[in-house]
């Protein structure tokens, strides 16, 4: 197996124009806006920085499991 991939810190990236919406639990909202305000980031851009990461991940894994 693999080692999987550090989480790293965003960096400035060019204006989007296409917008992705997701739901999240209330919980959930909380988790991810308390990481952006502890990193001084808009919750949007940690956002999609997690989901660019993992997407970047994704074809280093040796198992392509998806749960639901």
């Amino acid at each position: 197996m693999q080692a999987t991939m550090p989480i790293t810190v965003p960096t400035l990236q060019p204006k989007r124009t296409y917008t992705l919406s997701i739901r999240l639990t209330e919980a959930e909202r909380a988790e991810v806006e308390g990481l952006a305000e502890r990193l001084n980031l808009p919750s949007s851009f940690m956002a999609r920085h997690f989901i660019l990461q993992a997407i970047a991940q994704y074809p280093q894994s040796e198992e392509a499991a998806v749960e639901s």
